[in-house]
């Protein structure tokens, strides 16, 4: 037996003694951590289209989000009727998750997944489409154009809502550097600082001669593209016409500053509104067709004015109140509306397929 020197027995004895306490705290710190790891996603995909393949053998992403960024995905393969899980995931509030599901080379998904306080099962559902290249049943369902002034500089934000009334995705038909691209965006001559609310130039979006095309499909339901540019005013003056590129069923200018002047043969005046202790000038028209050009001047304070304005005393389809509330709403939900929005189509997609012709349209 090897004696221990009475001067190193102490340290000994305390090694021992820190080696329990991390033992013991390993022990209670385990039922935390497997608590943790509980989570478990589940789902179905879905075919959305009448008729539509199979679902089966379809590869499933999970891609997990915490506070500090994003981590590796983990991916699985759907079963026989279309079903996934995701086990052993993380609950803690820091940590989210987005299902994503490519079918016929577009990538479907869903909104942000994050577990509630108490909580260890997600369902969710994700729907995908057979894909189609005719734009029949499809148009802008609305446009919004608001403008706020700054000197002679103009902010514009644009809104276009997409409806895909078919229970097909919209592709497209053409290719830009090998890319398909779904729909088409132009923009007034004098224009610079283009942003986009979702995307980037070479990501998303595509520059093309006077504005930019969108890679994004057009899946069944309603799709929202929104973004911003700024405008110089020559002389007081800001022309923002431009080829109407989509049919367009309504449209509606809310510009920020009741002395300026608005001359369209487009658009009519539907009278100011306030809000908030500012009042704006409000115009509408609608069944503009694709390649239509669209005559819309601004005038600045002191320019003279073509007295070509039509001018209405009736009031606006759609109050501008809801307008702003939407266009600033927006900003923050879009990631998830969409979502929302494809849920709500596929549901009635389902009812009427019922009561229609099960042929391909």
């Amino acid at each position: 037996m090897v004696a221990i020197h009475s001067e190193e027995a102490p340290l000994v004895k305390k090694g021992i003694l820190v080696c329990w306490v991390v033992l013991g705290l390993l022990a209670i710190a385990s039922p935390v951590s497997s608590a943790q790891r509980n989570g478990l996603i589940q789902g179905q995909i879905a075919n959305g289209t009448a008729a539509g393949g199979t679902v089966a053998g379809l590869e499933v992403a999970l891609r997990v989000f915490q506070e500090s960024g994003e981590e590796e995905p983990q991916v699985t393969t759907t079963d026989a009727a279309g079903a996934f899980r995701f086990e052993n995931l993380r609950t803690d509030t820091e940590w989210s998750y987005v299902v994503r599901v490519a079918y016929q080379n577009v990538i479907y998904s869903t909104g942000r997944l994050a577990f509630e306080a108490g909580q260890s099962e997600i369902s969710t559902e994700v729907s995908v489409y057979e894909t189609t290249t005719s734009y029949e049943g499809i148009d802008v369902e609305r446009a919004h154009i608001f403008v706020t002034i700054s000197a002679s500089t103009l902010s514009v934000s644009e809104l276009y809502v997409f409806a895909n009334r078919t229970d097909r995705t919209y592709i497209g038909t053409e290719t830009i550097e090998g890319r398909r691209w779904v729909s088409r965006f132009l923009l007034p001559e004098e224009n610079y600082d283009l942003a986009f609310e979702d995307g980037t130039l070479g990501g998303r979006f595509l520059s093309i001669p006077g504005g930019f095309v969108d890679l994004e499909p057009l899946w069944p339901g309603r799709t929202s593209v929104i973004y911003s540019y700024a405008a110089d005013c020559q002389a007081g003056e800001c022309d923002l016409g431009r080829e109407i590129a989509h049919p367009v069923s309504d449209l509606n200018l809310l510009i920020g500053a009741t002395s300026v002047q608005v001359q369209s043969n487009h658009l009519a005046f539907d009278g100011e509104r306030e809000a908030e202790g500012r009042r704006y000038l409000n115009y509408s028209g609608g069944n503009l067709r694709a390649g239509e050009p669209l005559d819309l001047v601004v005038r600045l304070p002191g320019a003279a004015l073509d007295r070509r304005t039509p001018v209405s005393n009736r009031s606006s389809a759609l109050p501008w109140i809801i307008l702003g509330s939407v266009l600033a709403a927006l900003a923050l939900i879009y990631p998830f509306w969409r979502q929302r929005i494809q849920a709500a189509a596929i549901k009635e997609s389902r009812k009427s397929t019922r009561y229609r012709d099960r042929a391909e349209r």
